[in-house]
Formats: C-alpha cells, structure tokens, sequence
C-alpha cells in the first residue's frame, strides 16, 4: 500500500515539474519560431493570423521534440525539492531504497512513454500536416493543395501532381499537365524530378501530346526543364520526416528503397519514433543520483545546474550523433539509439555510486 502510496505522490510531483518546464522550453522555442515566421508575412496571404495558426498547429510537434529534455529538467526540480524538504530523507527512513525509488521512478517512466509515443504518433504528424497545408496555401494564393496520398502545384500552365516530395531537392513519382487556357495540350509522367541551378532534371519521362490529329506518346530517358515548380513553394511543401507518422515513414522508406534512392533519413526517423518516447525512462534514472548526492553534501543547487547542462546536452548529441550517423553511414538503428544508450550508462553507474 505504502508503495502505490509513493508511487501516485511521486507521479504527481515529477509530472508537475515536467509539464512547467514544457510549457517554458516549447514557449520560448515556439517565440522564436514565431519571429522567424514573420520574414515570410506579406507574401500571397500569409498573414500575423495565419502564422500564429501555423505555430500553434505545429506546437505537438514541439513538445514531442523537447519531451526528454523537459522529463529530465521537470525531474530534477520536483525530485530537488523533495529533497530540500527532507521528504525524500523521510521516505527512504521509512524503508525506501534507492533502487525502490529506481522502480517507481520505471513506472512513472512507462506512462510517459505511452503519452509522448501518442502525441509523436498522431498528433504531431497531424497538427504539422495542417499547418504545412495552411501555410502552402496562404503562401501560393491557392496555388498548391496538399491532401493525402499526393500534392497538387500550379505553376503558370503547368499543373503537377507527386506523392513524394523531398528534402528540397527533388519530386518523385510526378504527373505533369500542361493546358493552353483551358485545353490539356500535354500530359507527362517522370519517375523524378532534381532541382539544379539552370532547372530541373526529369529522369524516366513518358509523354502525350494531345493535338488536333490525336494523341502522340513518346519517351525519354531525361530532360532539363527550365521550369517547373516556384522554388519557395517546393521548400514549403517538401516533407520533413521528423515530422511524419510511423506507417508513413515505413511507406516512405519502402518506395525509396524500391526506386534505389537513399533512404537513410526515413529509417533514422522511424527508428527515432520508438527512442524518443524510450528516452524519456533514461532521463528520470538520470535525473535521481543528483537529488541523492545532494543529500549527502552541498552544493544541491550546482549539480541541479549540472543536470540542466546534461539535458541540454542530450537534446543537442541526439541531433548531432543523429547526422553524423547518416555523414558516415551508420545504421540508422545504431544512430537512433547511440545517445540514450550513452546517458542510460551513465545513469547506472551514478546510480550505483549513491546506492
């Protein structure tokens, strides 16, 4: 009883500190970001109104990005104190050990997991699959019309339509119509499409002409258009798989695969869907031989500071290890899971140093 006693008191705390420090790293990154979208305020329709919007839809996404950086921070400040007012002292005088604090701490642990994989999974990609479409069309003045399974662009006298659009660079799996007013003159399909300085690159065309004498088909290996797609339009619309769903990602990555493209960023992005929530376990133990040791001796508010630097830190590897990863070829599950592994180790052994 006593220990289901502690272990709903624990929750309340820690999840108390973990919410406050959310709510002040997504505010301040949620500003910046805002500022940043002011450079784009005035083109087509895109307004103060429509770039809040886009904030605020993109605001799951954000607090999923934080989400180990706030346990660990949110963790320290409610177990820190706890231990300034001797409750963590009263608790383990009561017969409480380090590793039955370690086994409460699992617990809360698990719900956090379930709670940031949900919002990872279907909020985020939700809520940033909106904004994406609101800002499109504000910024194309309904140029561009983003729904499930394809993009729809218009560019001139061209329509095009693809189901992949990536990293900025390139279009795959694309339909190309051209009218003259209001009559279909031309219709091309090309398995992809790269942007370079004088053009686009389309590979793999298959063309009809439609003319007064019938439908003429034709097909090439590649050609250079001069034209195809307004460059800032495509930056807007091109899929960013950190923002993308699990059952995306792996179609994604399925499609790349079958088309001999580099599919490396998808995989790190699929693999990161079940560490980040994990993630969040590592920063709780991390977060306790802190709030032991300063029981023991001084200094209670540096090593809080420390454990500060330590999820900013994580927040910043994570990233860092992530692209190096994808530089040197790493395994995209090797990459993903570096950086909790690392700080899981050094948990276990500070755990095992105040134990």
């Amino acid at each position: 009883m006593m220990i289901r006693i502690v272990d709903r008191y624990l929750l309340t705390q820690i999840a108390g500190g973990v919410l406050l420090t959310m709510l002040v790293l997504v505010g301040i990154d949620a500003f910046i970001s805002f500022i940043n979208e002011l450079d784009e305020v005035g083109r087509g329709d895109y307004g103060f109104s429509q770039a809040a919007s886009y904030i605020l839809f993109t605001l799951p996404r954000r607090i999923y990005d934080y989400a180990p950086t706030a346990v660990l921070i949110g963790g320290l400040l409610s177990l820190g104190g706890m231990a300034a007012q001797n409750e963590v002292t009263a608790l383990r005088a009561a017969g409480l050990s380090v590793w039955g604090f370690v086994g409460s701490i699992l617990k809360i642990g698990v719900l956090f997991v379930l709670i940031i994989f949900l919002v990872g999974e279907l909020a985020a990609p939700a809520g940033s699959r909106h904004g994406q479409q609101l800002k499109s069309k504000m910024l194309s003045g309904k140029a561009a019309v983003s729904r499930q399974g394809g993009v729809w662009i218009r560019h001139k006298d061209l329509f095009v339509r693809s189901r992949v659009i990536l990293d900025g660079q390139s279009i795959l799996d694309l339909d190309i119509f051209r009218f003259d007013g209001l009559r279909l003159v031309e219709a091309v399909h090309a398995g992809s499409a790269e942007r370079m300085d004088n053009g686009w690159l389309l590979k793999n065309l298959a063309r009809a002409k439609i003319g007064e004498n019938g439908i003429v088909k034709s097909h090439s290996d590649s050609e250079v258009w001069p034209e195809l797609v307004a460059r800032n339009l495509f930056e807007v619309l091109s899929v960013n798989p950190s923002e993308m769903g699990m059952t995306d990602l792996y179609a994604y990555t399925r499609y790349l695969e079958d088309n001999a493209l580099d599919s490396g960023a998808y995989k790190l992005a699929f693999w990161n869907r079940f560490v980040v929530p994990l993630s969040s376990i590592v920063m709780l133990l991390l977060a306790l031989p802190f709030v032991f040791s300063s029981q023991r001796s001084g200094g209670a508010g540096q090593r809080l500071f420390i454990g500060v630097l330590l999820g900013i830190g994580y927040f910043l590897s994570s990233r860092l290890l992530n692209q190096l990863g994808l530089v040197y070829g790493l395994p995209p599950f090797l990459a993903a899971i570096l950086p909790p592994t690392l700080f899981l180790l050094l948990a276990w052994f500070l755990l095992r140093r105040v134990a």
